[in-house]
């Protein structure tokens, strides 16, 4: 079983396949900054920068329908909050190899999407 459900972003856009794929593109060009932020912040020792992150990467896991990912992120902020970063040490580490794992996921996604267009 995958760690993304798609069936979200296709209620949201009707099953348009060009809108789901431009989501999905916008996703893979700025999501992967960000879990760089997570980890950068995370290695600093910077709780306000690494709550911040994972506040930003939650609605992308939202309309990914990662609910993992979504979790992870959230446990990262509260834990963050209560004991500083050192206690988020394993959920970040967790949801990196989630966001790997979604990156590829949606990769094959696109892949798919662009072989089943018809020639124009």
């Amino acid at each position: 079983m995958g760690v993304i459900d798609l069936s979200y972003l296709e209620r949201l856009y009707k099953g348009d396949r060009t809108r789901i794929a431009q989501w999905i593109s916008v996703y893979l060009e700025e999501a992967p900054g960000t879990f760089q932020q997570l980890a950068d912040s995370l290695e600093q020792d910077d709780g306000a920068r690494l709550a911040a992150a994972a506040h930003d990467l939650r609605p992308y896991a939202h309309y990914l329908g990662a609910g993992r990912m979504l979790d992870l992120l959230i446990a990262i902020g509260q834990r963050v909050r209560t004991d500083g970063p050192a206690a988020a040490v394993e959920p970040v580490k967790e949801v990196l190899t989630v966001s790997r794992a979604a990156e590829d996921e949606l990769r094959a996604v696109l892949a798919r999407y662009m072989s089943d267009k018809e020639p124009v």
